[in-house]
């Protein structure tokens, strides 16, 4: 391009300062600034740290209850079992403490559903923290396919399997179908309600008004008689029969199906 005098003339140039001269006020002013900042952020660092080292870390906290419980003897190696630890306030300022954090489960907590885990200090500033937590386990257990009705002899068919939280349970559920099939009920049960040994019974394998075997002695020395119960039940119970021949009332204890043995 070429710049002909007159437009030459026309062009303002910028004045360059003088040597010698000090910046214009702008930009020390904006230096200023910048060096206030730099300052400040060097000396807020280890304020910062400070801080830190002063309080004891929330973190610390919650890692020392997850270790307490998951490690504890009641589930360890449980299967299907989580632990979580519940939300501490971040605004606490607990003092550091210069020794390991110890942790203990309080008087009535458990190791199941929701509990409390105690978190302690015992360094020269002590204190005592405690924390929630939830303990969940999922298990498998038995639940009727139906209603089934009190008296009821319990078939395979009647159970099933089914997923449930445990600490939601009675400790008394069942897991394993021996435990279950051939039992009866001693009351109504509904549709996927919870087996549990507080229900079942073993059945009567003698019935009221049956003609059962008395027997009386032990070792080599037996006497039978025909008798007649007056209840029924199952082996291992004490009901009362009546000797056919003496009409005298007597009470014994079921041995097997129609066998009774007199006190």
């Amino acid at each position: 391009m070429i710049i002909r005098q007159k437009d030459a003339n026309k062009l303002t140039l910028l004045p360059s300062a003088p040597c010698g001269h000090h910046a214009p006020a702008p930009l020390l002013a904006i230096a200023a600034m910048a060096f206030t900042l730099f300052s400040a952020l060097l000396i807020s660092a280890p304020l910062a740290q400070a801080k830190d080292d002063k309080f004891q870390s929330i973190d610390t906290i919650k890692a020392a209850a997850q270790t307490f419980l998951s490690t504890h003897s009641d589930i360890e190696g449980r299967a299907n079992t989580t632990v979580s630890i519940g939300n501490i306030d971040n605004r606490l300022t607990l003092p550091a403490c210069g020794t390991g954090l110890d942790t203990f489960l309080p008087s009535g907590a458990k190791v199941q559903g929701k509990t409390t885990v105690g978190v302690r200090c015992q360094g020269p500033k002590p204190w005592t923290l405690y924390v929630p937590a939830n303990v969940t386990t999922i298990t498998q257990v038995l639940v009727t396919n139906g209603p089934l009705r009190r008296g009821h002899i319990v078939t395979a068919g009647d159970i099933s399997l089914q997923s449930k939280n445990t600490s939601q349970l009675n400790t008394a559920y069942l897991s394993n179908p021996d435990q279950v099939v051939g039992k009866a009920l001693k009351k109504n049960l509904g549709n996927k309600a919870l087996f549990t040994s507080a229900v079942l019974t073993e059945p009567h394998i003698i019935q009221k008004g049956q003609h059962v075997d008395l027997q009386a002695g032990q070792g080599g020395l037996r006497v039978r008689a025909s008798a007649i119960a007056l209840a029924g039940g199952a082996v291992g119970d004490r009901i009362r029969v009546q000797n056919l021949s003496s009409s005298k009332i007597v009470e014994g204890t079921i041995l097997a199906s129609g066998v009774i043995q007199a006190d």
